[in-house]
């Protein structure tokens, strides 16, 4: 009942529907829950490299992600400090603070954060459909060739620009 497809160019490995399942909801988990989704995917799909593929590339963009995240709000949250320090060289006076840059870089960074969670989610769900067709990126990202690493697949040869499934492959031959 379930079929086969190719994702390595040596070791073939089975993938069957419950798996792409299973990988695209780590994708979507991901954006719910962004460390417990793949961790939680890592466990649940233990035996299957697909699934522990998607649930790694979600944990280390996730872990880059907070690491990039944090970093640019250290050095906004520096910029406030060194601008405040300047303005108060004199004594410390609330009068004297300039607001509206302050006002207007915070709401910059939430907006900047807003849309940094929408591209987030947008991208997730583009995994998920992936995950779901059965497909591997065809130039994986160093994320991804980490993944690829981590979830014990073998690299996949270039050739291999996704995955179909057998029945899939003869019904897009028949349709040209």
């Amino acid at each position: 009942m379930f079929k086969k497809t190719s994702i390595v160019s040596k070791g073939m490995i089975e993938i069957t529907q419950k798996d792409k399942n299973l990988a695209a909801g780590v994708n979507v988990a991901a954006i719910f829950f962004p460390y417990m989704g793949p961790i939680v995917g890592t466990i649940i799909g233990s035996k299957s490299p697909y699934v522990k593929f998607h649930a790694y590339r979600n944990l280390i963009q996730q872990i880059v992600s907070t690491i990039v995240i944090g970093f640019l709000m250290a050095c906004s949250l520096a910029y406030s400090i060194y601008s405040l320090y300047n303005n108060q060289k004199d004594g410390f006076d609330l009068s004297k603070i300039e607001w509206v840059p302050i006002l207007l870089k915070a709401a910059l960074t939430w907006a900047l954060l807003a849309l940094w969670g929408v591209i987030n989610t947008i991208l997730s769900i583009g995994d998920a459909l992936q995950a779901l067709r059965g497909q591997l990126p065809t130039k994986p990202k160093w994320t991804e060739r980490k993944a690829i690493k981590l979830s014990g697949m073998q690299p996949f040869a270039p050739s291999t620009q996704s995955l179909q499934t057998p029945s899939n492959t003869s019904q897009d031959r028949t349709a040209k």
